[in-house]
């Protein structure tokens, strides 16, 4: 698995490009920009996906000719919300399931309804949900603690080490957040 990426928005979102063996997916296209056309290049993009609806993951969706673009269905009204006109998803993911091989989605809501993660081999693609140091806010309409808490149970809870890419800011390790990040603390 080979991950590049990109810094994108006004609220510096992490854009990234998964590709594992032939197939490529993009994660979070924050915008429609240079620094989105030069992340993807001459690649063909299998699929977009929105690790959740807020407007500065998904403004880039459809910049990107793409094999489709996917969200979980819960999170279709932000998308909506803040992008009236958008053209429609091409597929709703739900938990389980696995977009390309070696690459499985996780519903973790918490920061939104339908935020969802995605997992493959070594590496966890957080979305809002972790962060290094901290995690997503929930006070934003459809956010819940409750769903949070739940849902960094389940990925502290993960067998095995990650590489955690999150949706702002710098990469971490998932054995680092577990023994320092406050948050996680009473997850264990």
């Amino acid at each position: 698995m080979r991950v590049t990426s990109a810094v994108l928005g006004s609220l510096s979102t992490n854009a990234y490009l998964i590709e594992i063996g032939e197939r490529v997916v993009l994660v979070d296209p924050a915008e429609d920009s240079a620094a989105l056309h030069a992340l993807v290049g001459h690649r063909t993009i299998d699929w977009v996906v929105d690790t959740h609806g807020h407007y500065d993951h998904v403004g880039g969706n459809w910049a990107i000719e793409s094999g489709g673009v996917c969200i979980h269905e819960k999170d279709v009204p932000y998308v909506t919300h803040f992008f009236p006109n958008h053209p429609a998803f091409d597929r709703y993911l739900r938990d389980g399931d696995e977009l390309v091989p070696g690459l499985r989605v996780m519903h973790t809501p918490g920061h939104s309804p339908g935020s969802l993660i995605l997992v493959a081999d070594g590496a966890l693609f957080a979305g809002d949900l972790l962060f290094a140091g901290s995690i997503g806010r929930t006070d934003f309409p459809g956010g819940s603690d409750q769903d949070m808490e739940a849902s960094l149970r389940r990925v502290v809870a993960l067998a095995g080490e990650y590489t955690v890419y999150p949706g702002h800011g710098p990469k971490t390790t998932l054995a680092r957040e577990r023994g320092s990040n406050p948050f996680l603390q009473s997850q264990g």
